[in-house]
């Protein structure tokens, strides 16, 4: 998976929710290309963890992720994909609450 890409996402939702923050932490590294990562979203209000994925770095495959008020994700699903479905949820949840 593209890093660049990866955290422009991450950037992304925390704008179009500026009470979220990002974690990336590496999970599992055997050193030859095979990397578990995890990244979470943490309110910034009161500290509750709303999001977790779990993801091979190498490929952007999930294999585990849930976000809060969202159904969990498949685990043959795309880490750019789930992303973006959240960058989606949380617009939108903006969008209602100024409306």
């Amino acid at each position: 998976m593209d890093e660049i890409t990866l955290v422009n996402l991450l950037n992304k939702i925390c704008e179009a929710n500026d009470d979220l923050t990002w974690k990336l932490n590496c999970q599992y590294d055997d050193g030859q290309n095979n990397s578990i990562m995890q990244v979470k979203f943490i309110r910034l209000s009161n500290k509750a963890e709303i999001s977790c994925l779990s993801f091979r770095m190498e490929t952007g495959q999930i294999l585990q992720g849930r976000h809060s008020g969202m159904v969990n994700f498949q685990k043959s699903m795309l880490l750019t994909d789930a992303l973006l479905d959240i960058l989606i949820y949380e617009s939108s949840k903006l969008q209602i609450s100024q409306n």
